[in-house]
């Protein structure tokens, strides 16, 4: 049995240190030893929506898998893909789970130096969440990949859990990852309880 898991930093252990336990005690590790499954999680910090469903709608063969655990984030966040440098770059501003409404008025000056580092153009991207996003856009789009993740796991007949840790979601997503359920860090990712409870729902919903 092969489980296909992706999602954020919440998916991929942030914070359980080193680096060796986090790969055996992230949730995704616990559930695939419950089942004897072959774990194959490429989630990584900071990234989109609009990479979750790319990675399994373009990069990725779901039908070579028995099982799709995913989870989807905040609809703020984003990519593009850079010619210059042939590689896709996440937009990730800083976290906004209390009030998504409070997007356009991101404290970019912190990621600047990030982003000028990572050759990504600050002020287009700083124009962008003043003038352009808005929650409606953001809502639509994350609606938009939640049912082309649906839809792509039935076509290929490929079960699917998928979660979400966005606070203010309206979509029926099969679990929600909120506080103060699941034990966080003051960095706000799952403790090691915190994975274990995520772990147990998700073998619950199995």
């Amino acid at each position: 049995m092969k489980i296909y898991f992706d999602g954020d930093s919440w998916c991929r252990g942030t914070e359980i240190k080193p680096d060796e336990r986090r790969l055996s005690y992230r949730f995704s590790a616990l559930v695939s030893k419950e089942l004897g499954a072959e774990e194959h999680n490429i989630s990584r910090g900071g990234v989109s929506n609009n990479r979750i469903a790319r990675q399994l709608l373009v990069d990725n063969d779901i039908s070579q898998y028995d099982l799709a655990i995913i989870q989807m984030v905040y609809p703020f966040r984003s990519e593009y893909y850079n010619d210059d440098q042939k590689k896709w770059l996440t937009i990730c501003p800083s976290s906004i789970a209390e009030d998504p409404s409070t997007v356009k008025y991101l404290r970019w000056t912190k990621k600047k130096k990030m982003l000028e580092r990572k050759r990504i153009d600050y002020e287009y991207w700083a124009k962008y969440y003043r003038e352009i996003y808005n929650d409606t856009y953001g809502n639509a789009y994350e609606e938009m990949f939640y049912t082309a993740i649906r839809n792509h796991c039935e076509l290929k007949n490929v079960k699917l859990i998928l979660m979400s840790h966005h606070y203010h979601t309206k979509l029926n997503f099969d679990l929600k990852l909120q506080v103060p359920k699941y034990p966080q860090t003051p960095k706000g990712h799952p403790t090691e309880e915190g994975h274990r409870l995520i772990a147990d729902d998700i073998l619950k919903l199995l």
